[in-house]
């Protein structure tokens, strides 16, 4: 499961039983280290006292008689044994000892003798051949290193439950935040899009509490953005429908040809408008829901512009428009801008152009190459756009003072829009000779794919 809290109790579980590992470890060392230092002292003490026996007394020749436990005795009398040899004599044991020497040096070792382990003092006596062993059965020591590190882990056993208690109320408490944010969030709707209390927010949560203000912030710029532009839709598709609707009827009743004729033109070219207002308001609505390129790869401006200069040569000539297009040499000018938007981008530059050429005028389209960079220029001969309307055309339906050609004010909104998802910039100039308008669109240069 795919959980903070979840993830957060297993970490610290693991890292619990981490530690209680590593102490239990520390704890049996700890005590196996005591243990020896004391039994061992024990030993040497218990070599030292036998050996001032072998002073002042003679030890009786008890080799391989039995132990006899005395009744007020204890049970580990039978696992703790001497000998006293004298070269390789056995002049007296006492104890589990076998036959055999319990070792064969002097000091402290550890034996194995059958199936005992056995730790082993050795001390010389005052004869040169004479040696005393003193020995314990291991087992004395594990049994009393287990007790010893069972006794000091068991309180931590014991807070075993209580430990798990604590951490989950702990867990819980530190996602409380997480949890009263994720509660402020689901009560939230489209209506209500305020930026959430930071004061209230953990510092480890601030920066995500951040981006959901600045996410809510663009989606209410969304939203106000889409109820503005459904506003202007409404509104600009209102003209032409009602023109069509208007036209429809005078064809219908109409009983003169010549009449019925025109008004049937006329609802043509406001079918054509409306058809053409309805396909800007689909790209502009498209292009406004993008973030970014749609696709990474290399396009030929050189190819496109002639694409599209050839498309639009015919209505040029219709209006005795001299239409233009000047290319580099040997140079395709490849940007990172799809076909389609290439072609839209152009499209519209090359309408307004030609839409606001007088007829006799002309219209010039040039691409140049310029080191890193790809510059599109459409220059036309029209009356070009006053200081004071030149950023504000790039609003979507704005249509200057004074201006009578048909349009809605979409396309070069549509274009502003191409070039922020493209990294290109756009700046309008005056043409030169004036009057007119030079558009240039700056393009970053992409290598030509193979």
């Amino acid at each position: 499961m795919n959980s903070i809290r979840y993830r957060l109790l297993f970490s610290l579980f693991v890292v619990q039983a981490i530690v209680w590992i590593a102490v239990g470890l520390v704890a049996l060392d700890r005590a196996q280290h005591e243990v020896d230092e004391l039994l061992d002292a024990q030993l040497a003490q218990t070599a030292h006292v036998l050996h001032q026996i072998t002073q002042t007394g003679h030890l009786p020749d008890i080799a391989g008689a039995p132990q006899t436990l005395s009744p007020i005795g204890h049970a580990y009398e039978s696992k703790i044994s001497f000998q006293l040899w004298r070269g390789e004599v056995l002049v007296s044991s006492f104890g589990a000892a076998p036959a055999d020497p319990l070792a064969h040096g002097l000091g402290f070792s550890d034996q194995q003798l059958a199936d005992t382990r056995w730790r082993v003092f050795g001390l010389p006596t005052n004869r040169a051949d004479e040696v005393l062993y003193v020995a314990q059965n291991d087992s004395i020591r594990q049994e009393l290193i287990e007790y010893l590190t069972f006794q000091a882990l068991q309180p931590i056993l014991w807070s075993l439950p209580l430990t798990a208690l604590l951490i989950w109320l702990a867990v819980s408490d530190g996602l409380r935040p997480l949890m009263r944010l994720t509660r402020d969030i689901s009560h939230r709707s489209a209506a209500q899009l305020t930026p959430i209390d930071l004061r209230r927010a953990p510092l480890e949560i601030r920066p995500l509490t951040t981006a959901l203000n600045g996410l809510m912030a663009r989606l209410e710029q969304a939203l106000a953005a889409e109820r503005h532009f459904a506003a202007d839709a409404s509104h600009e598709l209102r003209t032409p429908f009602a023109i069509i609707r208007t036209y429809a009827q005078i064809a219908r009743r109409s009983t003169d040809a010549e009449e019925r004729n025109d008004a049937l033109a006329k609802l043509i070219r406001g079918v054509d408008r409306a058809t053409h207002l309805i396909a800007q308001l689909l790209m502009l609505a498209r292009l406004q829901h993008q973030t970014g390129a749609a696709a990474a790869g290399s396009w030929s401006l050189v190819e496109m512009a002639q694409q599209v200069v050839a498309d639009k040569q015919e209505f040029a000539d219709s209006k005795a428009i001299a239409l233009s297009l000047h290319l580099p040499d040997g140079d395709p000018c490849c940007v990172g801008v799809a076909p389609a938007a290439l072609t839209v981008l152009l499209g519209n530059l090359l309408d307004n152009a030609l839409k606001f050429t007088p007829a006799g005028g002309r219209v010039a389209v040039a691409v140049q190459a310029r080191r890193e960079r790809v510059v599109l220029r459409v220059e036309d001969s029209g009356r070009g756009i006053a200081p004071g309307d030149q950023m504000r055309v790039f609003d979507r339906f704005y249509r200057p003072a004074g201006q009578t050609e048909a349009g809605a004010g979409l396309g070069l909104a549509i274009v502003q829009r191409i070039c922020e998802l493209h990294d290109a910039e756009i700046e309008l100039l005056d043409a030169e000779p004036k009057p007119g308008l030079l558009v240039e669109v700056n393009f970053r240069k992409a290598a030509r794919e193979s």
